[in-house]
Formats: C-alpha cells, structure tokens, sequence
C-alpha cells in the first residue's frame, strides 16, 4: 500500500470514528429527552421536595406534609399535626419522582371516565426554590394493569403503573408516624419506670461505646439490661390514633397504671403514661407526657416494661469484658483440660486438636461467659462441691491498649446447692459463692474420646 492510499485509509477511518460518536452522543441525548418527557412530574428541584399535598375526590380530607430540615424528618400539618413516616414519604417521592408514562391517550373525549375531573387524588408537590407540579390520579383500566393519570392542561390521559396510586393513596394514619416515642437510645441519660413492683430511677454516669448506669443510691446497674429496656420502649408501636372524644378518665390516664421517663445528656425529656386496657380488647390506651393523640398499643408489648425490676437492672454478671479481648479458653473437667483459642477471628479446639466446627464449642462459651448472671448469693458454709470442683474454665483476655499483654478471668464451677437449685461458682477475690442457673453446667464441653490428662 502505497502512502498516499494509507494517508486516505487514516482519515476515512478517523471521519466513520467520528461520525459514529456523534451518532451515538445523539442517539443518548434523543434517549435523555425522551426519559424526560416520559417523566410524570417536571420540577426545577426533584430531589428536594420541600413540601406536598394530597387531597381529591378519594382523600377524606386534604393531607400536608412538609420538610423540617434542622430535625431530619418529615412532619404532618394538616388534617393533624405529628411527625409523618419517613418510609412512607420515602416510598411515596420515590414513585412519583421515578415514575414513567407507559403509555398515552391524545385527544381524550373527557376526564370524567377515566376518575380525573374530578381527580379521584391530586398530588402537589413543592420544591425548595418554590416551583410546583400537580398530578392528578384517577381510576384503574379495565384490566387493572395501568392507571390513569393526567396534569392540569394536558391534552392527553397517561396511563401509569399502578404502584403509583397505591404509595399516593394513602391514608393519614398510615402516613403518620406509628413510633410512640421518638427518640435516640445513645442520648437517654435518664430513666424513670413506675406501674411495676417498686418505681425505678436510673441514670447514666458515663456514655461513649460503654455506657455506665446507676441506681439513683449509687448502686450499679447492668448497663446491657437498661439499654434492652430503652429498646423496648424505643420500639413500641401505636396501632392506633385518637384525636377527638380523649376521655382521660374512662381511659385510665387520669389515674395512670404506670409511667415511663426520659431524660436527655442535650437537656430535655420525653414520657409515656400508661392507661388502662381498651374494652374487649387486649389493647392499653397510651399518651405522650405532653400530650397530643391517645395511641392504641398492643398489651403485651407494654408487659416487659411493667414487669422490670431492680434485680433485673442490678449489675449481677460475674465478668465483664469486651467480648472482642477474648483469645482463649480452657474448661478442665474430670482431670481432663479442653482448650481453645481464637486466631484471626476464627475459634479453634487446640487441645486436642479440632477444626472450625469444633470450635464452635469454645466461641459459645465465651460469649456466655460474658453474659453470666448470678441469681442468688449461697451461703459458702453450706456442702456445695468447691473443693472437688466440677469444672474450672479460665478464659483469657487482650488487655485493653497494651499489647502483648493478657488478663485472665477463673470460674471454679461446684455442685447445685439443694436448698436454692441453684449451681455454685466462686471466682478469684471474691469469697461470695454464686448461684447460677442449674442448666449452665449443661453448656460446658465435655472431654473428647481421647483424653488429655492435666498435668
């Protein structure tokens, strides 16, 4: 090939490259417009929809929901005032903003037969720069396969997925918040429980990852058990809302069947009064110290609370460690020692030798050490077996910031005192005997085929 005829191939080559960009920079900007004329609402702003409202031939009365920037959420203005649920505007934004025209009908002979005049529910949606869009949502196709759907001055009906109505349409109570308290566990610094055996005062003395809590005398309290009750309380759900006809005396609140307090580290409280049971149902009516809407909630989620007691809260774990620190553990019965040990996160048997499976074994146990409860103080003059001990377990610890170095943790496990039921422990430095459930013995491995005599 001679240079000329290559200097052609290069530039007839380089103009077909060209030419195909272009096509292609067209074809995606027809596709982008297209996309957009397809889109079922125009705004300036979509992603920052400062505001909306619901109303129409299918809506009771009107529903406004609006953005409260500094508090990260949405609340509901009108036909009430509550905070709205973040998921159901979530889902609702979602399918308008996201929504596409799946088909069209020009030149519709009128809006009335297909539920649009009026719209049997009319969306408004506001921006923060103030523009709005208005969709209006009539009925299902015949087929239920689309719905139709249209805007003020259009001159077509649009037909629609269906799960646009459906996450439009919704009703007060389900775009309301059903949360009955709303607030963070990590910044609960204040605990108030009555209604139970004996009212209860807590407060929280230190924060961070390991939180510290105490009895209001001092006494200190098992900081994993107080934040299960905050989560009880953090997860109660109304079933349902009273606005009018709150009768506080016919519903228990005037002479409450327990309260709930809370206080905050940033200053602040939130509380709940409990009420009595709703009439044949197994039901209790609730209220916000501050009141607002009687809340329906089922009884049995308020029965853990009411239940709470000081032994309960009471610091009663004969350990306490980082459960991330554990790196051994060995369980000596019968003259026979069993040993553990975790590498790379992963726990092993090392005596006698095993594999992940057998590991599992020691994994359990050390978790359950850190969850270890006594139950009663035995009295250490009675037989329990301490000195012909069932089981000695020695778990090893990583010292906290220093490296290399290793705590360990004993427990000398005796015999079930027969007077309480209750299995006798002591550990090293303290001359208590504690009572453990019976059943704990049971988790304990026991020695495999081929033994391995302690020295």
């Amino acid at each position: 090939m001679t240079p000329r005829r290559l200097i052609i191939w290069v530039l007839f080559l380089a103009i077909a490259a060209a030419l195909w960009f272009m096509s292609e920079a067209v074809d995606q900007k027809a596709e982008e417009a297209e996309d957009r004329g397809n889109r079922i609402v125009s705004l300036e702003d979509p992603l920052n929809v400062q505001s909306f409202t619901i109303s129409g031939a299918a809506v009771p009365k009107p529903i406004q929901i609006e953005r409260r920037d500094k508090e990260h959420r949405w609340v509901l203005t009108q036909p009430v005032k509550w905070e709205a649920d973040g998921m159901a505007v979530g889902r609702l934004l979602t399918a308008v903003l996201e929504g596409k025209i799946a088909e069209r009908i020009k030149d519709p002979s009128g809006l009335k037969q297909f539920g649009l005049k009026p719209p049997q529910v009319e969306l408004t949606l506001t921006d923060r720069s103030g523009d709005q869009a208005v969709l209006w949502l009539g009925e299902l196709n015949p087929d239920k396969k689309f719905a139709y759907a249209a805007a003020p001055g259009s001159k077509e009906i649009w037909m629609l997925d269906p799960k646009v109505l459906s996450a439009v349409n919704q009703t007060v109570f389900e775009l309301r918040n059903k949360v009955v308290l709303d607030f963070v566990v990590g910044q609960v610094s204040g605990l108030r429980l009555s209604g139970g055996q004996q009212p209860l005062e807590l407060k929280r003395s230190k924060g961070g990852a390991q939180p510290v809590w105490q009895f209001a005398d001092g006494a200190e309290c098992d900081s994993e058990a107080v934040e299960e009750v905050l989560f009880k309380v953090h997860g109660l759900r109304t079933l349902d809302f009273i606005d009018l006809g709150i009768n506080p005396e016919l519903m228990g609140l005037a002479a409450p069947s327990g309260q709930v307090g809370l206080s905050f580290a940033k200053a602040g409280s939130q509380g709940l009064i409990l009420g009595g049971p709703v009439p044949g149902r197994d039901e209790t009516y609730l209220r916000r110290a501050a009141g607002g809407p009687v809340m329906v909630v089922k009884s049995a989620s308020l029965a853990p609370l009411k239940a709470v007691t000081r032994f309960q809260l009471s610091q009663r774990r004969l350990f306490k460690f980082p459960r991330e620190n554990a790196v051994a553990l060995s369980v000596k019965r019968g003259g026979v020692v069993i040993k553990y040990a975790k590498d790379e996160g992963q726990w092993r048997r090392t005596q006698p030798p095993g594999d992940l499976k057998t590991g599992q074994v020691g994994a359990l146990l050390a978790w359950d050490l850190g969850n270890l409860k006594w139950q009663k103080i035995l009295d250490k003059n009675r037989a329990l077996g301490l000195d012909k001990p069932q089981a000695v377990i020695t778990l090893t610890l990583r010292a906290e910031g220093e490296a290399g170095t290793v705590q360990k943790k004993v427990l000398t496990v005796g015999q079930v005192d027969q007077a309480s039921g209750l299995l006798a422990v002591t550990k090293p430095g303290d001359q208590r005997v504690f009572g453990l459930k019976a059943d704990f013995i049971k988790s304990l491995p026991r020695p495999p085929l081929t033994d391995n005599k302690a020295d």
